[in-house]
Formats: C-alpha cells, sequence, structure tokens
C-alpha cells in the first residue's frame, strides 16, 4: 500500500467510526422511547428490553453503515480541500480520482460485508426479535396496543380506549365498531382486559359493563341495544403484531434463498411476487450503496473545501435523497408502476449520476461551484 493510500485512510477511518456512532446511537434512541416504555409503565424486565435493543442493532447497522461512509469520505476531503491539501496532491500530479481509489475499495469491501450481512445475520435478528416480541405480547398482551390511537388491524374491528391501567394493562371507555355485519356494529364498554391463548395468537377481548348498539338501516335512526355486565370478543394478534411500530414482517425474516424460493413459488401470483422481489432487491441495493456513495462524496468534499458544517449538510441532503427515492421504489414496485429491480436500484443509480456529475465539476474545478471558500 502506497504512503497516500494510507493516508487517505488515516483521514477517512476516524470520521468513519465516529459518524457510525452517531447515527448508530440517533437511531437506537429513536427505537429506545418506545422499548423504554415496555419497562416503565407494561413492567416489563430490563434485560429483556436491552436483549430486543441487540436484536434491533443489525437492522440499524444495515441503514447506518452507508450514512456514515459518506460523511466519513466528504469530511475527509473537505478537511483536505480546506488545508490545501488536495491543491498540493493535484500539483504533484496525483488526481482526485487517484486520491478516491482507496476509498472504493472500503466502500466495495463495506458492500460485500453488507450483502452477506443483510442476507443472513439481518433477518435471524428480525426473527429473534419478533420471537421475543411475541413472548412479551404474550405476558403483557396490551403492550402491543396504543392509548387513544384507533387499532385498525384486525379485519373486522375498529378497537379504541382512552387509558390503560397497572401492569396488566386494565383498558378503560372501549369503543368497538364491527364489520361486517353491515351496518357496523358499535360496542362499548366501561373496562375491557386482554386474554391471550399461550399456544398461539388468539386473543379475547373481555368487556364488562357495556352495550352493544346493532342499527336496523343505513341512516341509524333504527336500532337494536343490547346492555351487558360480560362480553367477549375474538381477535388475532398476529395482525396487530404485523402493523405495530415494534413489530416486523414476516418477509423481513427470510434470508436471500428463502426469498427466492417464495418468488419461484409465486410465479402466478405477479402481485404477490412483486412484494417478494421488492425486499430482496431491496436488500442487495442497500448494500452496495456504501460503494456508490463514495463515488458522490469524494467529489463533495473537495468541492465544499471547508469541509465541516457544509459538508454535513450536503452529505444530510444526500442520505434524505437516497432514502426517499428507496422509500418511493418500494411502493412503486409493490404498485407495479415500475419493476421491482428497476424501482430499488434507481436510488443507486442517481448516486452514480449526482458522483458523475460532481467528479466532472471538480476536475474542471467551476470557481461558481466552489462552495464555501
Amino acid at each position: 500500500m502506497k504512503v497516500v493510500d494510507r493516508y487517505i485512510l488515516r483521514e477517512f477511518l476516524l470520521p468513519l467510526l465516529a459518524g457510525l456512532g452517531l447515527v448508530m446511537a440517533f437511531l437506537v434512541v429513536e427505537r429506545l422511547f418506545d422499548l423504554m416504555d415496555l419497562v416503565l409503565n407494561r413492567g416489563i424486565d430490563v434485560r429483556i428490553v436491552l436483549k430486543l435493543v441487540t436484536c434491533l442493532l443489525p437492522s440499524i447497522v444495515a441503514v447506518a453503515l452507508p450514512m456514515a461512509t459518506l460523511l466519513a469520505t466528504v469530511l475527509a476531503f473537505g478537511r483536505q480541500a480546506h488545508d490545501r491539501e488536495l491543491l498540493a496532491f493535484k500539483g504533484a500530479g496525483v488526481s482526485l480520482i487517484r486520491l478516491t481509489a482507496p476509498l472504493v475499495v472500503m466502500g466495495f469491501f463495506f458492500s460485500l460485508i453488507l450483502v452477506v450481512f443483510n442476507g443472513s445475520v439481518l433477518p435471524n435478528a428480525t426473527a429473534a426479535y419478533k420471537r421475543l416480541f411475541i413472548s412479551i405480547i404474550r405476558q403483557r398482551a396490551t403492550v402491543a396496543f396504543q392509548e387513544r390511537v384507533f387499532v385498525r388491524e384486525f379485519d373486522r374491528y375498529l378497537l379504541y380506549f382512552n387509558t390503560k391501567e397497572g401492569t396488566e394493562g386494565t383498558l378503560k371507555d372501549v369503543y368497538i365498531i364491527e364489520s361486517p355485519p353491515r351496518p357496523p356494529r358499535v360496542i362499548t364498554a366501561q373496562r375491557g382486559r386482554l386474554q391471550v391463548d399461550p399456544d398461539g395468537f388468539a386473543v379475547k377481548l373481555v368487556l364488562e359493563n357495556g352495550t352493544v348498539d346493532q342499527p336496523a338501516d343505513r341512516t341509524g335512526e333504527h336500532y337494536t341495544r343490547i346492555t351487558f355486565a360480560h362480553y367477549e370478543v375474538n381477535l388475532d394478534i398476529r395482525d396487530a403484531l404485523r402493523g405495530s411500530r415494534l413489530s416486523v414482517k414476516g418477509m423481513d425474516e427470510m434470508t436471500y434463498g428463502d426469498l427466492i424460493d417464495k418468488i419461484k413459488a409465486l410465479r402466478r401470483s405477479s402481485e404477490e411476487r412483486r412484494s417478494y422481489e421488492a425486499v430482496l432487491h431491496q436488500r442487495l441495493a442497500l448494500a452496495c450503496a456504501p460503494l456508490f456513495v463514495v463515488f458522490i462524496g469524494a467529489p463533495l468534499g473537495a468541492l465544499a473545501r471547508r469541509g465541516g458544517g457544509l459538508g454535513v449538510l450536503l452529505s444530510l441532503f444526500v442520505i434524505f435523497a437516497y432514502y426517499s427515492m428507496l422509500m418511493l421504489g418500494h411502493g412503486f414496485a409493490d404498485r407495479n408502476v415500475l419493476p421491482p429491480w428497476l424501482a430499488l436500484w434507481i436510488p443507486n443509480l442517481f448516486l452514480a449520476a449526482l458522483g458523475a456529475l460532481a467528479f466532472w465539476v471538480a476536475s474542471r474545478e467551476a470557481r461558481w461551484m466552489r462552495w464555501g471558500r
């Protein structure tokens, strides 16, 4: 390894570690607010919550590493540009493309790691998270439900309650709309409690002291009212888990092999197959992101001149644009607007095109693009 390569890598690695730690801490704290509610209000053991955080770390790493790579690249070249080191390198006949070479190798190495990581470690951690969370649900069934928020995850029921009390989660002021039948049946109760089947996902909502109103027509002017002291509503916790902010989808637990087998099995069901293809291509595209962000980070850092705040601002803009396009691409794939492979790889093509443009501008050293000089 040449002296220039070692120097560039030293300039890159410290911001990389700092950026990775900062991004991961931010993403962990964002999830931690939800998880701390399990400890403070639901009586869940802190050790179980720490296990949940551990299971979440792989998904956070998969997102944080491309971000940190871009930040580190921009800051490394921005600092050198500010101190006129890039000018000295140019005077010695070393081009910006040549200086970027060791970071391209690092980006390629990170992408290889993420390709394997996203296909094995990530789905296994996701499955472990789901198993652990389901065990919590079975112990404290009310964790899946939020106060004063309409729960829409059940096929027939729209559920709302005002407060939860105690570690057992007694529900107060419960309001349920059941449809079918048509017109919908309205159920209200002063109190309710959830009973979970320990061997499955069946949940029974036991209501006390309430009424069942069944309208006779759509106008609601004529209806039948039944008053009850005890009433049971059968629910299915799997749908509630799937829609919860703290839960995961089944396909996120699949390895590449599982996804490919599922795609082959769904050849005749194009709509469902697209969802699995979208997940597969999203993992691969996101895994390749560290390589693509190097190509845009180096010229952006060189053009920003002062690195620092402006470099970080430019990086955040690129990150926001990339992940916004990734989410839009997933939606386009699900709705059959674009083929999944194209919809999910467009964000990386965007990075490549933007990087090529930035390299062209940096090589021409256009004065109107020398931001912050």
